[in-house]
Formats: structure tokens, C-alpha cells, sequence
């Protein structure tokens, strides 16, 4: 179990959002990359488990934007209803 406490955690928990929700809306890092105007190395370095990739909360933002979810989504531990009232399906 991770430490809620240590700032990865969070960077943690919205970099696997970021790449469940850009999976969901089926659009690749490239296109996300072309939408966001952010680098395609930046945007992997964010989802991978293997870098330590932080960001800020205008980042966060426009990916929330690109991917029309709403950005609490990202954050918020618990979405499980969020997702049933959205009848979004991703594993998180």
C-alpha cells in the first residue's frame, strides 16, 4: 500500500488516470501529444510507472480538457459512482 502522505502518491494515482482515460477515449500518446501541444516523451514519461514525471495543475488541466473529463477525476480517490453516472468504464 502506498503512503497517502508522500507526494508520489498523488502523481501516482493521476499519471494511471491520465493513461486509463486517454485509453478510454482511445487516443494515443501521439495524438494526446497533438492535442495538447505537450511532448510525446513528456506525455510517457507521466504514465510510466518507471519515471518520477511531476506536473503541474495547468498540465493536469489541459489533459483534463483534451480528454473532456472532469479534472476532479483525477484527483478524487474514490470515482467509482463518478464513473457509473458518467458510464465511463475503465479499470482503475
Amino acid at each position: 500500500m502506498e503512503n497517502k502522505e508522500d507526494q508520489k502518491y498523488i502523481y501516482s494515482l493521476v499519471s494511471a488516470r491520465i493513461k486509463a482515460f486517454r485509453k478510454y477515449r482511445g487516443i494515443t500518446q501521439e495524438q494526446l501529444a497533438d492535442i495538447t501541444t505537450f511532448s510525446k516523451g513528456f506525455i510517457g514519461n507521466i504514465e510510466s510507472v518507471k519515471t518520477e514525471q511531476t506536473f503541474s495543475l495547468a498540465v493536469l488541466y489541459t489533459f483534463a480538457r483534451a480528454l473532456n473529463i472532469p479534472m476532479e477525476l483525477f484527483v478524487k480517490e474514490d470515482i467509482t459512482e463518478d464513473l457509473e453516472k458518467l458510464n465511463i468504464k475503465i479499470d482503475i
